[in-house]
């Protein structure tokens, strides 16, 4: 009870330092850059809303230059950067740590700059003897980190170091874990404000519209079903062609909600710089395609999948809101599985392959020792599946 009491304290008790200095600075191109520099304290959370509550959805990008501040803070100030849609950056030579650090991976995009560092550690609390590890804290910041969708491994991976110590993030480590990172354009080259991974659009273009329809796609797929069960009927057209096969809504729904509920832990990244699209008018349909990493990990046992796939989506632009009429994919290499048993070594894909073309039932031990197929948006075969 007196862990919680202090924790509670060290999240809420007023500022004793200095708040950080948060500027508003105009771009090029209409959209807007907020400098934020120096600790981050409870404060910063109203200033910082205040200056952002009025600039446009996705059009600002948010730079960082701090060793930390307060965890509430960074996580308040993360969580209104990833609802506004805003980028992220830590510019040439900045440090970026902490709770500096956790408000950054709010970023729709985020960027890194030459000699740049990124670094977290574990929630702490201060006690007589120095920092102690906080359960508590923890507990709040894993929940934000889940809410971002980052996966469990990624989620370890940033509360891993002790607090005296900081954990400074590589790109290779970024990519690792799944956490889409990427490097900041040279100097003079402004950072991307619309499609930081592929060619730029005008922002309300119909394909700006469809990127952004995709890059929200991958972000539900990558959070708790509750949220995306919720959404999923409305994403589709009435009639899909699904891997070249051309089905009903429904039964294309169907696979996806099976697919959900075994692999509950899912996270997806479009690969920096392979997203495209073409559309065909104002109220047409655009061709968007792109290359994708993915982690898997399935609810009831310890099995789990990554690998990579291409993909490609037709989306009708509707006054309602963008629609998928077709979807397709092929993994580009073999899906690197894990699991408990020593006995899925050595299955080949054409088995399971053959285990995933007959009809649901409920599973068995025997399935559940099976490696996992690819994800929601992948296929192991060109040939189509319905399983997912």
């Amino acid at each position: 009870m007196r862990n919680v009491c202090v924790i509670v304290f060290w999240l809420l008790a007023l500022p004793v330092a200095q708040a950080a200095d948060i500027v508003l600075k105009p771009l090029e191109g209409g959209s807007t850059l907020i400098a934020i520099d120096g600790e981050l304290e409870l404060g910063d959370i109203d200033s910082f809303r205040a200056k952002a509550e009025l600039l446009p959805v996705g059009r600002t990008t948010v730079e960082f230059r701090s060793k930390g501040g307060r965890l509430l803070a960074g996580i308040r100030i993360g969580a209104q950067i990833r609802a506004k849609r805003f980028n992220t950056v830590v510019p040439d030579g900045a440090q970026c740590a902490s709770a500096c650090a956790l408000a950054w991976l709010g970023g729709a995009r985020r960027f890194v700059g030459e000699d740049s560092t990124v670094g977290f550690h574990t929630a702490y609390i201060l006690k007589t003897a120095g920092p102690a590890e906080s359960g508590p804290g923890n507990a709040i910041l894993g929940a934000y980190l889940n809410q971002i969708g980052l996966s469990e491994e990624a989620i370890l991976y940033i509360t891993h170091a002790a607090p005296t110590s900081v954990q400074w993030m590589s790109l290779e480590e970024a990519a690792e874990y799944g956490i889409v990172v990427a490097k900041l354009p040279p100097t003079g080259v402004s950072v991307p404000s619309g499609d930081a991974v592929g060619p730029q659009h005008p922002e309300g273009s119909p394909e700006q519209r469809a990127i952004d329809f995709v890059q929200s796609l991958f972000e539900r797929w990558s959070g708790p079903n509750a949220e995306l069960l919720a959404v999923l009927d409305r994403l589709y057209t009435e009639k899909v062609l699904y891997h070249g096969k051309s089905m009903p809504r429904q039964s294309v729904l169907l696979s996806k909600r099976r697919f959900a509920n075994r692999w509950s832990q899912r996270n997806y990244a479009i690969r920096p710089g392979s997203l495209s699209a073409t559309c065909a008018g104002a109220g047409g349909t655009c061709r968007v395609k792109g290359t994708m990493s993915w982690k898997l990990h399935e609810g009831k046992t310890t099995t789990s999948s990554r690998g990579v796939a291409s993909f490609a989506y037709s989306i009708v632009l509707k006054d309602a809101g963008p629609q998928i009429s077709a979807e397709t994919d092929t993994v580009n290499d073999n899906p690197s599985t894990t699991s408990s048993s020593l006995s899925t070594v050595g299955r080949s894909i054409q088995q399971l392959l053959a285990q995933l073309s007959k009809p649901a039932k409920a599973p068995t031990k025997t399935a559940a020792k099976t490696a996992p197929k690819a994800p929601a948006n992948a296929q192991v075969r060109p040939k189509p599946l319905v399983a997912h």
